[in-house]
C-alpha cells in the first residue's frame, strides 16, 4: 500500500479563462501551469503515486506538458469536478493509499511546505 497518493484534476475546459485551450495548459514562464503541480507532487518524498485526470480531448497537450515525469497514466475526467475526482480515486482502487491529496491542475503554486502541512493534517485528524 502506498502511504500517500495525489490526484491532479485537470479535466476542466477553463471557459471563464478564455483563450484557445484550457487554462491548465496556459504558459507561465515557458511552462504549462499543470506541469508545476505535477512536478511538485512527483518530487515530494511522501507521495508515491500521482494520478492525472484530464479531458479526453487533451491527451496531446497533456503528454507534452507532462513529458518525462514519473506519473500514472492519465484518467479521463467526467462532466463535473466531482465525477473527475471519483474517477481519479477509482484509478487508485487496486493499490489504495492511506491518504490522497487532490489538487487543481491549473494552480501552479504548490510547494513542499504546503504539501507537508496537508499530509500532516491528514495524519493528525
Amino acid at each position: 500500500m502506498t502511504s500517500c497518493a495525489a490526484i491532479i484534476v485537470a479535466a476542466g475546459r477553463g471557459a471563464r479563462f478564455g483563450g484557445a485551450f484550457p487554462k491548465q495548459y496556459a504558459d507561465l514562464g515557458g511552462i504549462p501551469l499543470v506541469r508545476y503541480a505535477l512536478t511538485a507532487l512527483v518530487n515530494h518524498t511522501a507521495i508515491g503515486t500521482v494520478v492525472p485526470v484530464i479531458h479526453p480531448d487533451d491527451n496531446e497537450m497533456f503528454e507534452t506538458a507532462a513529458a518525462g515525469l514519473d506519473i500514472a497514466p492519465p484518467v479521463s475526467g467526467g462532466t463535473t469536478r466531482q465525477e473527475s475526482v471519483r474517477r481519479g480515486l477509482e484509478a487508485l482502487a487496486d493499490n489504495p493509499p492511506a491518504t490522497v491529496l487532490i489538487h487543481d491542475g491549473a494552480r501552479p503554486k504548490l510547494g513542499d511546505a504546503l504539501i507537508d502541512r496537508v499530509i500532516n493534517a491528514l495524519r493528525q485528524f
